[in-house]
């Protein structure tokens, strides 16, 4: 991976020290030409002639088959969707729930992984639990384990949390979900594209993942993963046109779609999930292992340095076995949304953070396009800054 090359990708690099993937990554020019390029196609000859669309819908099931090729799963078993918050959402209302009924989710949810479940708690009783977040794995599992008894139905976590970026241990939680009847559910918001996730091998019954933070694909743009077995079983919720075939005889029948595609419905932004097929394709080009040993190396300097600065509390793990390119810290007393300013004074775009818990602080996402030279710089500020206080 040449880092000076792949950087002359992302124009925003010249701009600004951009530490803020796990909010939204970047677009390519690339993919920013390729966007333009495609409604300009539609536009000239015409969106719904029968080539332009052919066209158009063969490349979005390009991306489908990339997606499942990503997560390692059949292409049958992953839908389209606009947010992760879709995805939770089919999952949300798609079981049959009765008062009592219990959902387990983390203690650092970002709302798209707990909203739903509260949703459900409001209109049937169902209760929503937490496990708090251990860099422990063993801690974790066990507090995880004491929560699950005959009335819980559903586990729903983030694959890595959204604040502090702790590596959940998924394969394991399954493990132990499934051995208890529960299903699972992942938010994999800040894990697609940061690090190689087998869904098969994790086990997991569904995942929902998104194209515009780590897997550089742009806004608007999402998908979900559902276990072959879930397909059948999963009820609909909200539905319409390309979910299924309408029989307009006098029987109104409709007949759903097979695949998961039945949980798709409505027009697409067909060129923003091309997008999303040709950031995945950008991923695979540098490398899904190539990427994760660079962001670790960064994320281990940047960590290192933290440490180093007086006032600096480190809120992220350290075990490498959690760990993944989001950092995050305090500083003193000073405020997330304050430390953030003062950053952006220096040209330094990182996220205050913490907002789902009662610590605030600085959330710096360090991506694989990122530097030492650029590490360097924000560990600089972050001294001059603590050195005033």
């Amino acid at each position: 991976m040449n880092i000076d090359d792949v950087r002359k990708d992302f124009p925003v690099l010249s701009n600004s020290v951009y530490l803020n993937t796990g909010g939204t990554g970047p677009i390519s020019v690339k993919i920013a030409k390729e966007i333009q390029n495609i409604y300009e196609y539609a536009r000239d000859y015409g969106p719904d002639t029968p080539k332009v669309k052919s066209d158009l819908e063969n490349r979005m099931e390009e991306t489908r088959s990339l997606s499942a090729n990503l997560f390692n799963v059949p292409i049958n078993a992953i839908a389209f969707t606009r947010a992760i918050s879709e995805g939770m959402n089919i999952v949300a209302h798609g079981m049959d729930w009765v008062k009592g009924d219990e959902i387990i989710v983390s203690s650092e949810e970002h709302p798209s992984g707990i909203m739903p479940w509260l949703n459900l708690r409001d209109k049937f009783g169902v209760k929503v639990v937490k496990v708090k977040v251990s860099e422990d794995k063993n801690t974790f599992l066990s507090e995880l384990n004491d929560l699950i008894n005959k009335n819980t139905k559903l586990i729903s976590l983030s694959h890595v949390t959204t604040d502090t970026g702790h590596k959940l241990p998924a394969k394991e939680i399954c493990s132990l979900a499934h051995e208890n009847g529960v299903a699972v559910i992942f938010d994999g918001a800040q894990s697609a594209g940061q690090f190689s996730i087998d869904l098969n091998d994790i086990d997991c019954d569904f995942y929902s993942f998104t194209a515009h933070k780590w897997l550089l694909g742009g806004w608007g743009v999402a998908g979900f993963y559902v276990k072959p077995e879930w397909i059948e079983k999963l009820n609909i919720s909200w539905t319409g046109a390309y979910a299924g075939i309408w029989d307009r005889g006098l029987k109104d029948d409709v007949v759903y779609e097979t695949t998961a595609h039945k949980f798709e419905f409505g027009g697409r932004q067909k060129p923003l999930y091309i997008a999303m097929g040709l950031a995945i394709d950008y991923i695979n080009s540098l490398g899904i292992n190539n990427i994760e040993k660079r962001v670790s190396k960064l994320t281990e300097q940047l960590r290192a340095g933290l440490l180093e600065i007086p006032k600096v509390t480190l809120r992220s793990p350290v075990d490498l076995d959690f760990t993944t390119g989001i950092v995050t810290f305090s500083l003193g007393n000073i405020h997330g949304d304050q430390l953030s300013e003062e950053m952006l004074k220096r040209n330094i775009l990182g996220r205050p953070s913490l907002r789902h818990t009662d610590i605030s602080g600085l959330r710096i996402s360090t991506a694989f396009f990122n530097t030492e030279d650029e590490l360097d710089f924000v560990l600089n500020a972050v001294s001059d800054i603590s050195n005033k206080i």
